[in-house]
């Protein structure tokens, strides 16, 4: 189960389902996080050319040779994102005394909202303290931001449920950063971002033996974009 795509972000159309742009505010037009990046061979998400539109977890349990078993519990995901307020450099009898650093964004806090398909399961809004910094003009080229799509929370509902023992379910995360300006004033925000991820579980358990380890999975993951087994180390 592989739902993994590496695709050139010239002309991609593709690009419409992985942003969703939010018009709550002027904020978001400004400071605006764009395409989910692929990993990359390195596992870096430093190519903002390629991006991937959803991902999957395989939340199996998986161990060693009957040791205590253990389940993936987050989805990490770097995204581009740019800031469109322009650098202002401040001169005092022609001398550079600030280098227009007020317009640079700080990201103090991220919140995740979900949708999921299982009508069992109640996700509520979560958020996370981050700190994230992008310099005023900074492009999407160069910049990045992570998130945990995965909140405690969520993960605990949907791990604790029985649906994803019979059949994947789709989980519908959106998540906006919130902060200030370097130069302060109130709160600003981004666009928010949706992110789709299939949740399953292969199996109730894998039990790697015979010197036999978990497999690494999509940036050494157990379960990440595919389903969890076992290798040879």
């Amino acid at each position: 189960m592989s739902p993994r795509f590496n695709t050139p972000l010239a002309g991609a159309l593709g690009l419409l389902a992985v942003v969703v742009l939010s018009a709550c505010s002027a904020d978001d037009l400004n400071i605006v996080v764009l395409s989910a990046r692929a990993p990359g061979s390195s596992c870096d998400f430093s190519d903002d050319t390629k991006y991937v539109a959803r991902g999957s977890l395989d939340l199996a349990p998986y161990s060693i040779s009957g040791g205590t078993p253990v389940v993936t519990d987050q989805y990490y995901q770097v995204f581009s994102w740019q800031n469109n307020l322009t650098s202002n450099p401040i001169s005092v009898n022609g001398q550079v005394v600030d280098p227009g650093t007020g317009n640079s964004f700080i990201a103090d806090t991220v919140v995740y909202s979900y949708q999921y398909s299982d009508p069992s399961v109640t996700l509520a809004n979560e958020s996370q303290n981050i700190r994230a910094v992008i310099t005023a003009g900074g492009k999407s080229t160069d910049n990045s931001v992570p998130a945990d799509l995965i909140q405690p929370q969520a993960f605990a509902a949907i791990n604790g449920s029985t649906a994803i023992d019979t059949a994947s379910q789709t989980l519908l995360v959106t998540l906006q950063y919130f902060g200030k300006l370097a130069a302060g004033g109130s709160t600003k925000n981004t666009n928010k971002v949706t992110f789709p991820l299939t949740i399953y579980r292969s199996a109730a358990l894998v039990d790697c033996t015979g010197g036999k380890v978990p497999n690494g999975g999509v940036c050494g993951v157990p379960g990440r974009d595919q389903n969890v087994s076992c290798v040879s180390p």
